[in-house]
C-alpha cells in the first residue's frame, strides 16, 4: 500500500514566474476500448482530425474568464521527467492591478501501468500556473497519485484533480499567465500512463479575496 502522506495547502499569490518548457516523451495511441469494426465505422463517418485534435472553448465577461480544453485522442506518457499533458497548455491575461482566483479542474480516463501491479507505484500529475504549482501542494513533491498501477493493464478509471491560485497583475502593460497540467511516472518500474478524453476547465474569477 502507498505510504500515508501529509498534504499542505498553499494559498499564496502567484506573480510572473516563467515555467521552463518540458519535453514530451509521449506517443499517440489507438483506443484499445474500441473494436476494429467500431474504429473503421467511426473513421468512415468522421472527417480526418489532426493528431492532437485539441479543442479550446472560452468566454469572457466583466466577472472573469472560462476556458475549457479537451481532446478525445488517447496518448500514453512514459518516463520519470515531468512533461505537459497534451491539450492542457494555454494562456490568459489580466490587466494591470487586476486580482483573480484561478481554479483548474482536470479529469481524464486513465490507465497507469507498471512492471509489478502489486509494488504500490503510481502515475503523478500536477498543475502549474507560471511555474507555480496550485494548492493544495503535497508536502512530499512526488506524492500526489493521479492513478496507480494496481489492477494491471486495461484497468480504465475516470480520475480527476483540482487546484487553485490567487493572482494579481503588477505589470503596467498587463500580465500573461501560462497554464499546463504535467505528468510523470513515480519511478522506473512504472511503464506509462494512458490518458483519454482529457478535459481541463480553467475558471478565472476577478476580484479581491472574499472575507471570511
Amino acid at each position: 500500500m502507498r505510504k500515508l502522506k501529509t498534504l499542505a495547502a498553499s494559498l499564496g499569490a502567484v506573480f510572473v514566474l516563467v515555467a521552463a518548457p518540458a519535453a514530451f516523451v509521449a506517443a499517440d495511441q489507438p483506443n484499445p476500448q474500441q473494436s476494429v469494426s467500431e474504429i473503421k465505422s467511426l473513421a468512415a463517418l468522421a472527417e480526418p482530425l489532426p493528431a492532437s485534435a485539441c479543442q479550446r472553448r472560452s468566454a469572457a465577461n466583466s466577472a472573469g474568464q472560462d476556458i475549457f480544453l479537451s481532446t478525445a485522442t488517447p496518448k500514453t506518457y512514459t518516463g520519470t521527467t515531468w512533461q505537459n499533458v497534451d491539450c492542457t497548455p494555454t494562456t490568459f491575461r489580466l490587466a494591470y492591478g487586476q486580482r483573480a482566483l484561478v481554479v483548474a479542474d482536470f479529469n481524464a480516463e486513465s490507465d497507469c501501468n507498471g512492471t509489478s501491479p502489486t509494488n504500490g507505484q503510481w502515475c503523478q500529475t500536477r498543475a502549474l500556473l507560471n511555474g507555480a504549482e496550485g494548492a493544495p501542494v503535497a508536502a512530499e513533491s512526488s506524492s500526489f497519485a493521479f492513478d496507480s498501477v494496481a489492477g494491471g493493464v486495461n484497468n480504465w478509471e475516470a480520475n480527476s484533480m483540482g487546484r487553485a491560485w490567487e493572482i494579481r497583475c503588477l505589470t503596467t502593460n498587463g500580465c500573461q499567465y501560462k497554464f499546463s497540467v504535467q505528468t510523470r511516472m513515480h519511478d522506473a518500474s512504472v511503464t506509462g500512463m494512458w490518458l483519454d478524453e482529457v478535459a481541463t476547465h480553467l475558471t478565472v474569477t476577478y476580484g479581491n479575496p472574499a472575507p471570511l
